[in-house]
């Protein structure tokens, strides 16, 4: 645990990884916005170009407001631990060029599963709802559909812990 706070200080200390992981966090959040609300944007900039803007900003702001709370909240440390994990593996890449294919799956995982389902399909966010499985899929899951965005922040927070691991044992020969 000490270990991936030092990592945490030694990454997030520079400003372009913090810049990163932010800028990931807010794309996904508004990607999420986005298909939630697709019909509803696509009409206000058919109209035009500054009022859909405007409006998906609206959108944005007062998207709390329009999904239950643990929807909103799983949503938000999704967004947060993809934009974390996105800057630590950059950070890997440029400083230590070389990446483990175990934690490559295991992020791939977390993240699709974050992506597929990042709070509450039958309210329509993540890609779960845009492919058709919305309440009908999630009526038969017993915190309907939570328990997806519960396991992607968990492999989500696994996936930092380990690269953050392999980040402070640097390169290492495992045979």
């Amino acid at each position: 645990m000490k270990d991936s706070f030092s990592v945490f200080k030694e990454v997030f200390g520079k400003a372009k990884y913090i810049f990163l992981a932010v800028a990931i966090g807010f794309l996904f959040y508004s990607l999420n916005v986005l298909m939630a609300n697709f019909s509803s944007i696509k009409s206000y900039f058919g109209m035009n170009l500054f009022l859909g803007i405007k409006f998906f900003f609206v959108l944005s702001m007062g998207f709390k407001e329009t999904i239950l709370p643990s929807s909103f909240a799983s949503l938000v440390a999704i967004s947060i631990l993809l934009g974390m994990l996105f800057s630590l593996i950059t950070y890997k890449t440029i400083t230590i060029k070389k990446s483990s294919g175990r934690i490559g799956v295991i992020s791939t995982t977390g993240i699709f599963l974050g992506i597929f389902a990042p709070g509450c399909a039958a309210c329509g966010i993540g890609l779960l709802s845009v492919l058709g499985f919305g309440t009908a899929f999630l009526t038969l899951l017993p915190f309907k559909g939570l328990e997806i965005s519960i396991l992607a922040i968990g492999i989500l927070t696994f996936s930092i812990a380990k690269i953050s691991k392999d980040i402070k044992k640097g390169i290492v020969c495992e045979i």
